[in-house]
C-alpha cells in the first residue's frame, strides 16, 4: 500500500475547506480504480509548509501503478470542476510517497509523528528504538523536506502533528 500525501495552503481561505471535502467526496464516488481512501486534514506548524496553517490531504492506492491513475482521473473532466476549486485557491503544495512498513494504517488517528532517522543509525537499531505505534510509513520517495518516516500518535523524539480531521473517505464499491 502506497500513501500519497500532498500538503497545501490556501491563498484564499473562503470555502477552502469545503472544496477539499467536497473534492473527496466526488473522488470516492467517482470509483477511481486503485483507490483504496482519502482524508484531508488540517494542520498547523509543519515546517515545511509555507504557512502556520495548512492542509494534508492523505490518498491511499494498492501500490505505485495506482498513482497514475489517481493522477489522471482527480482531473478527469467529471472531476476538474471539483479539483480545481480548492487548487487555484493555493498558494503552495508539496508532496511525498510513503508506504506502510508496519501496523495497520487507520485514517482516524488524531496524532501523528514525523520522524527522520538519526545519521548513523542503522536502520534495524532505529525501529528497535521506537515505542510500539499502530502504524508506521516511510517514505518512498524524496518529493518534498517532510521526514522519512510518519508514525501514528506521539511518539518521542520526533515532530508531533495534532491534526483537525475533516473528511475520510473510502470509495464505494
Amino acid at each position: 500500500m502506497i500513501v500519497y500525501i500532498f500538503w497545501h495552503w490556501p491563498e484564499r481561505t473562503e470555502d477552502y475547506e469545503d472544496g477539499l471535502v467536497e473534492f473527496h467526496r466526488r473522488l470516492a464516488a467517482a470509483g477511481v480504480p486503485g483507490l483504496v481512501a482519502s482524508a484531508t486534514y488540517r494542520v498547523e506548524g509543519l515546517p515545511w509548509l509555507g504557512a502556520a496553517r495548512g492542509y494534508e490531504d492523505w490518498y491511499v492506492v494498492g501500490g505505485f501503478s495506482d498513482l497514475e491513475v489517481l493522477n489522471r482521473e482527480a482531473v478527469a473532466p467529471p472531476m476538474r470542476t471539483y479539483h480545481d476549486r480548492p487548487a487555484l485557491a493555493s498558494a503552495g503544495v508539496a508532496g511525498g510517497l510513503y508506504g506502510e512498513h508496519s501496523g495497520a494504517l487507520d485514517l482516524d488517528t488524531e496524532a501523528v509523528t514525523w520522524l527522520a532517522k538519526p545519521r548513523g543509525t542503522p536502520y534495524p537499531d532505529f525501529y528497535a528504538g521506537l515505542p510500539q505505534t499502530p502504524f508506521l510509513l516511510r517514505r518512498q520517495m524524496v518529493l518534498s523536506p517532510g521526514p522519512e518516516f510518519c508514525g501514528a500518535g506521539e511518539l518521542p523524539g520526533g515532530l508531533i502533528s495534532h491534526r483537525t480531521r475533516l473528511h475520510v473517505e473510502a470509495p464505494q464499491p
